[in-house]
């Protein structure tokens, strides 16, 4: 039997998508901190590429966290802040989960 050896030098694949399919890489890649090109390789190893959140998103989710401590104050004087409370934090979930690909929250 002829033993197979795979070859570590780089071959150049062209890649043609629609429109619509090259939105969600450009999406991804907002967030990734690599190049378009180590990025499909990830996905053709089967390793998705770890997500790298802006400064802002942080700055945002750090805002909402601030926003949420105010209302849980004001629960004693304003029961209904309660209820905003668990809507800010379903928001920071939703949030990081969309935002945090591939990471764990």
């Amino acid at each position: 039997m002829e033993e197979r050896r795979i070859s570590k030098e780089k071959i150049r694949v062209g890649l043609h998508l629609t429109e619509e399919e090259s939105e969600n890489p450009k999406h991804y890649l907002l967030f990734a901190d690599c190049p378009v090109s180590e990025f499909m390789r990830r996905l053709c190893m089967g390793k998705p590429s770890q997500s790298k959140p802006l400064k802002e998103f942080w700055k945002l989710l750090n805002t909402l966290y601030e926003v949420h401590t105010a209302f849980k104050k004001c629960i004693p004087y304003y029961p209904v802040a309660a209820e905003n409370c668990k809507e800010i934090e379903q928001l920071i979930v939703d949030l990081q989960k969309k935002f945090t690909i591939g990471k764990a929250v």
